[in-house]
């Protein structure tokens, strides 16, 4: 059986914004941490222990990293159905960690898309919208968290016992919303923009 009393939030995040003190948090509550390389260091230098989401993903390195969280153990973790007896034997027999939490915010397209060549696999966000939309989709059971700015609502709503259904559903609508808009604004950019040539 899976154990429904630990809880497991996965983070990743390119706004590093107020992310130390919401892990730091949750920890305290009993929350274990999964967490991508580079929001792993910020966490380090606040001493909050995490687990490597690539221990998790089994994923291997390359491809400047851009899959770290694409993965069917990550995915799995996030989107199964928390009462279909199937999913949960399922689930438990290929060792799969339950997602309680996914916490992401994507890269800052405007900021590091200067010039057409700055168009690649390391600088557009693939994973995370992936993993956004996953949550977001499964909002029954999995609180999606995209702006740093609902941290300390987040918090209350759990101290509390307030994690309601609308207000899952309210954080899961602010989820998709922020995928389009990161989506709209790459489409406004391939529509104004000159490809660069292949070298």
């Amino acid at each position: 059986m899976i154990n429904k009393k630990r809880k497991t939030v996965l983070i990743s995040v390119f706004n590093k914004r107020g992310i130390s003190k919401f892990a730091k948090i949750l920890e305290s509550l009993g929350y274990k941490i999964i967490a991508t390389e580079g929001t792993g260091k910020e966490l380090v230098k606040n001493r909050i222990p995490y687990i490597s989401a690539q221990k998790i993903s089994k994923n291997p390195k390359g491809l400047e990293d851009c899959i770290k969280t694409i993965s069917f153990q990550i995915e799995a973790g996030i989107l199964f159905d928390r009462l279909n007896p199937k999913h949960i034997k399922r689930v438990k027999k290929l060792g799969i960690e339950k997602i309680d939490i996914v916490v992401c915010n994507l890269v800052n397209f405007k900021k590091v898309i200067k010039k057409p060549a700055d168009f690649n696999i390391k600088n557009i966000d693939v994973g995370g919208p992936l993993m956004i939309r996953a949550a977001a989709t499964n909002f029954k059971y999995v609180l999606v968290v995209v702006d740093p700015n609902d941290y300390e609502k987040v918090v209350k709503a759990i101290l509390g016992d307030k994690i309601t259904d609308k207000f899952r559903q309210e954080l899961s609508t602010k989820a998709f919303n922020y995928t389009r808009s990161y989506d709209q604004t790459i489409v406004k950019y391939l529509k104004n923009t000159t490809p660069a040539k292949n070298v």
